[in-house]
C-alpha cells in the first residue's frame, strides 16, 4: 500500500514539475517586453537628464564668459583713464 502511495505521489510530481515549468516560462515571456520598455524608459529619462545638464553647464559657462569680459573692459577702460590723467599736464592754480 505504502508502495503504491509513493508511487502516485511521484508520478504527481513527475508530471506537475513540467506544468509549472511551461507555466513560468510563459509568465517570463510576458514580462520581459515590459522589462525591456521600463529599461528603455530609464534609459530615455537618463539621457534626456544628461543633454538638460549639459545644456544648464554651458549657460552657466556663457554667463561666467560674460561676465568676465565684462570686468575686463571695466579694468581697460579704468586704466586708459588713469594713463590719460597721468599723461595731462597739471593745471596751475593763480
Amino acid at each position: 500500500m505504502r508502495r503504491i502511495a509513493v508511487l502516485t505521489s511521484l508520478l504527481v510530481v513527475a508530471v506537475a514539475l513540467p506544468m509549472s515549468m511551461q507555466a513560468q516560462d510563459a509568465t517570463t515571456s510576458k514580462t520581459k517586453p515590459q522589462t525591456e520598455k521600463s529599461a528603455q524608459k530609464q534609459q530615455k529619462a537618463l539621457y534626456d537628464y544628461q543633454q538638460k545638464q549639459a545644456k544648464a553647464q554651458q549657460k552657466a559657462q556663457r554667463k561666467s564668459d560674460k561676465q568676465q569680459q565684462k570686468a575686463a573692459k571695466k579694468y581697460e577702460k579704468q586704466q586708459r583713464k588713469q594713463l590719460k590723467n597721468a599723461s595731462l599736464p597739471a593745471k596751475h592754480k593763480s
